[in-house]
């Protein structure tokens, strides 16, 4: 990478490369701007654009990934049998509430004995002694947690003693020694087996619910070990042609277990148009082809009694194999089922039914170098056969269809990276918001959000702040009721009411700063490593939004404290270069309570203790040497033309949902002109910036810049300037307009 240094930050240039930016060029009639972003991304083949492009509900990772899911499936659905008390606790920022929603609502749905419980007042955040007390006293004797409880060590060891089960649904990073619950649904616990580490807590409620409605929904599916088979011959006629290729895998709900495969010496020569076909030459064979006697004796041995599935298995490759077991004196008795037959039935429209078509009407899309070669087809056939069972399932796509939009608003609101699977939760959840609950419906509408046209900004900006307003003031179960309930009158109240909150929050928030800017003031920021701020007036709702607001302002360390009752509640927020948990972790003896993620946490601890901490937290940061990361630049652009109002408009609908870690990208201009230079805002703290390049002209806003670049911008200089692009829409008109991230004056 290159290193571009402005007056804002230092950057490293990514430098695309030119090889794959031709190779999907060739095959996407896509604008310049759009192959250059997907390239820098990583996204740099013809099945990984077709991947990111066509977001679909079967394209969920099976929630058996999770090790544990099994185990809490089963405790679960014991517990509905036998009609026990199941406790579902939740936190009371947006993600917990979401989360709380999707388990609580499924679990009424299939009759359980279930109730919830969220902080309230001066509720403690987690599983809490209180907590445990309450539910021993109502004989409660299965708690699962979400979004909390990682690090409940102490409190579930408790609950063990008192013979209540604990199954911890959590997102949080875990300390080192994990809690002793009866099963643990977390991707970031090591060797948890979910392929993806970065799931919201409302996701993880949702796979939990979605590995029950497996277990419910897909009797003869779930749970047993099947085996999918191809195999690749030198011709269609099974007495006259041969097999020269035989590959399996062992698959248990949609995971595979293990995998065969084995080339077999043919007795003559292969033709030509074959090794064409499938890659595999003669050579190949004479060299590493075993006996078919061998294999299918091996073969025998992998299936055991298992189900065997195919794509066209029974009229084509079955019939291959049986052929020549007869002459060995063999025969398959295995039960046998096959994905073609399966896909003429459900996909009568398709064109036609082969392997690879009906995969890429499921959202399967692979490297097709890799086709005709036996092991990658039975691979594409479980994976083929596991998402016709789901398509064909009108009651788990209605449950997938009803829970992720839920799933997609914890995700946005708790910041997760929308990457990989989270993009697809996003994406599926905002285009299925129509089909939600009433009460959700009845939020958005209150708040004029077009459910039709509903962007991941609707959600950071307008509904996440309001939903979250409850629990900030102590009374997140409003919310949470909004989500469950079904009964018209009572969710118009309970919109009002969180209306109502949401008022008071911003007025709560609005004091907060002011006191805070009051302390700051009189303070010298500009050598400070980090920012503590207490007070009896904050709320500890709110603190955690403070921090965020002056982490974001001036990029370091920001710890805001309340201090009620005798109990410090603190929030801490951090730019990428500090570990906000080993920082915790450093202080764990002061604290009564600590948790969250890399950059973001919470602690509680008694007050008495307040200015000890406070000392503590200045000698950490003060023996210790960060090294910010360097911020990346996606990619340079020399040909202005590149950015116009299509182009970007066409970027914005590819990348959507836009969000943290799928940015519009950051773009690096140079030799910008600027012809006016504007001051805007209230304090006139902003800049209106309009520039030209080669007859293109820029405008430019820069939020928060004027101090920044004050003395360096002047009209009719020539600067570089780093930028996103974006459609503005103001009172109806569109316009294309940049947001300015970093300037320095043109060299030379």
């Amino acid at each position: 990478m290159i290193e571009f240094k402005g007056i804002n930050n230092n950057w490293q240039i990514n430098i695309l490369n030119t090889t794959s930016l031709l190779k999907i060029k060739n095959i996407f009639d896509f604008p310049e701007i759009v192959l250059k972003t997907l390239i820098s991304r990583g996204i740099d083949s013809e099945e990984k654009v077709l991947s990111f492009i066509n977001s679909s509900v079967l394209s969920l990772y099976s929630p058996f990934y999770f090790k544990e899911m099994e185990k809490a499936v089963k405790r679960i659905l014991d517990a509905v049998s036998n009609h026990e008390l199941i406790l579902v606790l939740g936190d009371r920022d947006v993600d917990g509430v979401t989360a709380t929603a999707i388990l609580y609502r499924f679990l009424e749905k299939i009759e359980a004995n279930v109730v919830y419980r969220v902080p309230e007042g001066q509720d403690n955040y987690g599983l809490t002694n209180d907590i445990i007390d309450w539910a021993i006293l109502n004989e409660i004797s299965l708690i699962i947690t979400v979004d909390c409880g990682i690090t409940a060590i102490d409190e579930i060891k408790r609950a063990s003693q008192f013979k209540i089960d604990v199954i911890v649904t959590d997102h949080h990073n875990p300390r080192e020694v994990l809690p002793e619950a009866y099963a643990i649904i977390n991707p970031k616990v090591e060797g948890s087996g979910y392929p993806f580490e970065f799931l919201s807590g409302a996701s993880v409620a949702l796979k939990l619910v979605l590995g029950i409605a497996e277990k419910l929904y897909f009797k003869e599916y779930h749970n047993q070990e099947l085996v999918f088979i191809d195999i690749e011959t030198t011709g269609l006629n099974p007495f006259t042609d041969e097999i020269i290729e035989l590959g399996a895998v062992k698959v248990k709900d949609g995971i595979i277990l293990e995998k065969f495969v084995s080339l077999i010496k043919p007795k003559k020569p292969i033709p030509k148009e074959i090794e064409n076909l499938t890659g595999i030459t003669n050579e190949l064979l004479n060299k590493e082809g075993k006996t078919l006697d061998f294999v299918l004796e091996e073969f025998l041995n992998f299936a055991g009694e298992r189900k065997i599935i195919g794509h066209n298995a029974i009229d084509f490759d079955l019939k291959f194999i049986e052929t020549h077991l007869k002459k060995m004196g063999k025969r398959i008795t295995n039960p046998v089922e096959d994905t073609l037959k399966m896909a003429r039935v459900q996909l009568k429209n398709l064109k036609d039914h082969k392997l690879s078509t009906v995969a890429n009407f499921l959202g399967i899309y692979f490297d097709r170098a890799k086709l005709h070669r036996s092991l990658m087809d039975a691979i594409v056939c479980a994976e083929v056969y596991r998402r016709l069972l789901i398509f064909r399932n009108q009651r788990y796509i209605e449950l997938l269809e009803e829970n992720l939009p839920y799933a997609a608003i914890g995700t946005i609101a708790d910041i997760m990276p929308i990457v990989d699977e989270n993009r697809n939760i996003v994406k599926t959840g905002l285009k299925y918001i129509k089909r939600t609950s009433v009460g959700l419906l009845t939020l958005l509408r209150e708040l004029n959000v077009d459910i039709n046209n509903i962007k991941a900004k609707d959600i950071s900006f307008t509904v996440a702040p309001v939903l979250n307003s409850p629990g900030r003031l102590g009374d997140a179960s409003f919310s949470v009721e909004l989500l469950v309930s079904n009964k018209i009158s009572e969710i118009q109240e309970l919109t009002s009411e969180i209306l109502k909150k949401d008022i008071e929050r911003k007025n709560i928030i609005e004091d907060i700063l002011d006191d805070i800017e009051m302390l700051i003031s009189v303070e010298d920021l500009r050598n400070k490593k980090i920012l503590i701020f207490s007070s009896e007036k904050f709320s500890k709702g709110t603190i955690g939004l403070i921090a965020t607001r002056f982490c974001n302002i001036y990029r370091v360390p920001v710890v805001v404290m309340s201090i009620e009752n005798n109990t410090i509640t603190g929030s801490i927020r951090a730019p990428s270069f500090f570990d906000v948990l080993a920082f915790l972790d450093s202080l764990k003896e002061y604290f009564s309570q600590f948790g969250g993620h890399k950059h973001a946490g919470g602690f509680t601890a008694k007050a008495e203790n307040i200015e000890l901490i406070k000392k503590k937290m200045l000698e950490y940061v003060e023996n210790c040497k960060f090294e910010e990361e360097k911020s990346v630049i996606d990619f340079e652009i020399e040909d202005p033309e590149e950015l116009n109002m299509n182009s970007v408009r066409y970027l914005e609908n590819i990348l959507q949902p836009v969000g943290y870690k799928n940015q519009i990208p950051l773009i690096l201009i140079r030799n910008i002109e600027v012809t006016s230079i504007k001051e805007i805002g209230k304090k006139l703290e902003h800049l209106l910036i309009s520039g030209k390049k080669d007859n293109h002209l820029f405008n430019i806003v820069a939020w928060n810049f004027k101090e920044k670049a004050n003395g360096l911008l002047k009209e009719n200089e020539k600067f570089d300037f780093v930028l996103r692009p974006e459609i503005n829409i103001y009172n109806g008109e569109e316009e294309l307009r940049f947001i300015l991230y970093d300037v320095r004056k043109t060299c030379g």
